[in-house]
């Protein structure tokens, strides 16, 4: 009886066993359904979508680099644009100024040569003011020397002018 006893214990024991393996092997796949195949999809779905975005960065990242070279050419062209019109500006400038300074030189050497003409126009009315009165001037010295009040004076016009001409 005793082996009855155990077998029954046993079987018994086997029987929920069986039932308690069944009842976990249910509780797994409801798991499984519930929670671990949505999870999983959304874990897929997040490694798509990180997946996507590292594509879509490395092509935008592509699309961006073409862009900078781009850039940087036309930056360089603009500004060798920039310099060539400064040096066209610099040499127009100085060609501008070159001409005033000239259009200036040739207006002063006119008024230079203008002054000098009237410097000798008016130096020769001078001069001739002077003969006349260098020549009065020697008769009162030798009226006064030689004591006549009327001396005439042997000077020649001509010859006292060109000694004063000299002097000036």
């Amino acid at each position: 009886m005793e082996s009855e006893s155990n077998s029954k214990k046993m079987l018994e024991l086997n029987g929920t066993v069986v039932v308690l393996l069944i009842s976990f092997l249910a509780f797994i796949w409801a798991l499984d359904l519930v929670f671990v195949k949505p999870v999983a999809k959304v874990l897929e779905a997040r490694a798509a979508k990180v997946e996507k975005d590292l594509e879509a960065s490395k092509a935008s990242r592509a699309e961006a680099d073409v862009v900078l070279v781009e850039y940087q050419k036309r930056l360089a062209e603009v500004r060798n644009e920039a310099q060539s019109i400064i040096n066209e500006g610099v040499t127009a400038s100085q060609k501008l100024r070159s001409e005033e300074i000239s259009k200036v030189q040739a207006g002063g050497r006119q008024k230079l040569e203008a002054a000098r003409v009237e410097l000798a126009t008016e130096k020769k009315g001078l001069v001739d003011q002077l003969v006349d009165r260098e020549i009065e001037l020697v008769n009162i010295m030798m009226g006064k020397l030689i004591g006549a009040s009327h001396v005439a004076s042997g000077l020649d016009r001509s010859q006292v002018k060109k000694a004063l001409e000299e002097a000036c």
